[in-house]
């Protein structure tokens, strides 16, 4: 489904593209951190993107939102909805993927070291202490 997304997102860039899937809508990549942001949905990573997904029951507040914030936004569904604002506020959500996804790949390198072996979790602890405590004085 992300490929449907991709598709949307290179004509319309500057907007929040949510896609229904079943009885979920899905969006990817920044729009899928601008609603984290707003709505404190989870976030998942899946290959080197991110998605998020809400209920389409909760679509009417996702919208109420977006407007009241003046995103621009497309709703896909069996028909296409676009809301498109003069001053679009989508460009004030700034978000370095980049950085994101190595931060992810850390956060998955530490839960993988600390799962390893559980019996030894104070070495493990000490070692991950260091570690922050070196990259915080680098």
């Amino acid at each position: 489904m992300s490929e449907k997304y991709y598709k949307y997102k290179l004509d319309y860039r500057n907007y929040i593209i949510l896609i229904k899937i079943g009885s979920f809508y899905e969006c990817f990549d920044k729009d899928a951190f601008i609603i984290n942001k707003l709505f404190n949905y989870k976030l998942k990573r899946v290959n080197n993107s991110f998605k998020l997904g809400f209920p389409i029951k909760t679509i009417d507040k996702i919208i109420l939102k977006l407007n009241e914030l003046n995103i621009n936004y497309i709703i896909v569904d069996e028909e296409i909805i676009k809301k498109e604002f003069e001053n679009n506020n989508y460009i004030n959500y700034k978000f370095n993927m980049e950085e994101i996804f190595y931060n992810t790949l850390r956060i998955e390198k530490i839960t993988n070291y600390l799962n390893d072996n559980i019996y030894n979790i104070n070495d493990k602890l000490g070692k991950i202490e260091e570690i922050i405590f070196f990259e915080k004085n680098v």
